[in-house]
């Protein structure tokens, strides 16, 4: 009889079948994962289940489309960011209004959901509100490889950092404008806590430290009652060797941006026309033929791509034929296939710059549309700071001939710093000018 190891359990005489049974799952996985990763790379969304705003297409089950009841709540979510409320706000606004929430209305249509109804009915979850305001998806485009799990035998969920994330351009119908989602993601960035006070700064995520460009901090006294509500610069407040105060009050800064902007809205109204050639103008004959090359390449490149493609079918052929060996075949191979990457990877380079380009002229339209919202502005709110404008940088305060002065940088969304004709005169001079062009045009 033979001697058995008696340190050894029966778990180390699996049978063969046990070790069959094991491959055959791991080679399953591995060819799951490669469908996966040839579908997500086509531009098919990998989402298992639909986000809430959309359904599946009835005639493409791959295609999504708009579900107009949820996608109205989508809408109103960021409205109400947008107007300065919070996720915790927004959760209470909807809970109150007795909305359901994206399980029970999916549950409501016949639809599944991966998560529990909550205890309560319509009780709406900050969470929930953030994932919405953070989805990519609402504006048309589709997003694969965000997740990815750990092995065939452990499902758990692990995220993939987003700068590895493929992002294919819209690919449906989008709920929420990108300008729109832009201005979410900013505030996103940038939301701060109420202060002690319970106050909160209507220039949430805008204001900025011309100088170290650091965020300003909103400061609401609690205990000195004669002191007013102001701002400081963040690094200065951690350490006063890192910057200077730059100090401003709240009401001096209010005053400072709603005279510009009744400003931009005063221009906007009379010279339209020539707002739009001076942004326009912004755009120097420089990049103009930056542009124009890109778009060369571009076109070049994907042509040699698919040049690329036929050579490979041709090489192919040959080897299998005999014309060319194997080991010139590798070497061919590899060549083409290192080209056909770098191709790749320049295309989608062009491709960022030649949208940020375009997106100029988008962006000045729709910020001339914002502004015309407004026929006048008497007093500010979030939603107008939050959709007119970008960012604000403050100056240190200065002593000019005995006086304090002290300057802010407005930077009004996708247009930048906008600058005004000082006097009627100059005015006149410009209008002038610009007609004379015109003419000689």
């Amino acid at each position: 009889m033979d001697n058995i190891d008696s340190s050894k359990g029966l778990n180390d005489f699996l049978p063969i079948q046990d070790w069959f049974n094991e491959m055959h799952a791991k080679n399953t996985s591995q060819k799951v994962r490669a469908v996966l990763k040839s579908k997500g790379e086509s531009g098919i969304s990998l989402a298992n289940n639909v986000p809430y705003g959309y359904k599946k297409d009835e005639n493409d089950k791959t295609k999504w489309v708009i579900d107009e009841p949820s996608a109205e709540v989508v809408k109103e979510i960021y409205n109400l960011f947008i107007q300065g409320h919070g996720t915790f706000e927004i959760a209470r606004i909807l809970t109150k209004r007795n909305i359901m929430t994206p399980a029970e209305y999916f549950i409501s249509v016949g639809r599944k959901f991966p998560s529990k109804l909550q205890e309560f009915k319509h009780q709406w979850n900050p969470t929930t509100v953030a994932s919405i305001l953070d989805r990519q998806e609402y504006i048309g485009d589709t997003v694969n490889f965000k997740y990815t799990i750990r092995s065939y035998k452990d499902k758990t969920k692990v995220p993939i950092p987003k700068e590895d994330w493929q992002i294919f351009k819209n690919t449906h119908e989008p709920i929420i404008g990108e300008y729109t989602w832009n201005i979410a993601q900013q505030l996103r960035n940038n939301r701060k806590k109420p202060t002690r006070s319970g106050k909160k700064s209507i220039f949430s995520g805008l204001l900025f430290c011309n100088d170290c460009g650091k965020k300003m901090y909103f400061q609401s006294p609690v205990t000195d009652l004669n002191a007013k509500d102001h701002y400081r610069c963040s690094s200065y407040k951690k350490n006063i060797d890192l910057c200077t105060s730059h100090w401003i009050t709240d009401e001096v800064l209010q005053s400072l941006v709603l005279e510009n902007i009744q400003k931009v809205v005063s221009y906007m109204k009379n010279y339209e026309d020539l707002f739009i050639k001076e942004q326009l103008a912004k755009s120097s004959q420089d990049e103009q033929k930056q542009i124009a090359k890109n778009k060369k390449e571009f076109e070049q490149a994907k042509k040699r791509i698919t040049e690329i493609d036929n050579l490979f079918m041709h090489i192919y052929e040959d080897n299998i034929s005999g014309k060319i060996t194997d080991e010139r075949f590798r070497n061919l191979s590899f060549n083409y296939d290192k080209e056909q990457k770098e191709l790749k990877a320049k295309i989608e380079q062009l491709s960022k710059e030649i949208n940020n380009t375009e997106k100029k002229t988008t962006n000045l339209t729709q910020f001339i549309s914002n502004v015309k919202k407004y026929t006048e502005i008497t007093e500010l709110t979030p939603e107008i700071l939050n959709e007119l404008i970008e960012k604000i940088l403050v100056h240190q305060a200065e002593k000019i001939n005995g006086k304090k002065v002290q300057e802010i940088d407005i930077y009004y969304r996708g247009v930048g710093i906008i600058s005004f004709p000082v006097s009627l005169e100059d005015m006149t001079m410009v209008i002038e000018k610009m007609l004379n062009e015109r003419i000689t045009a």
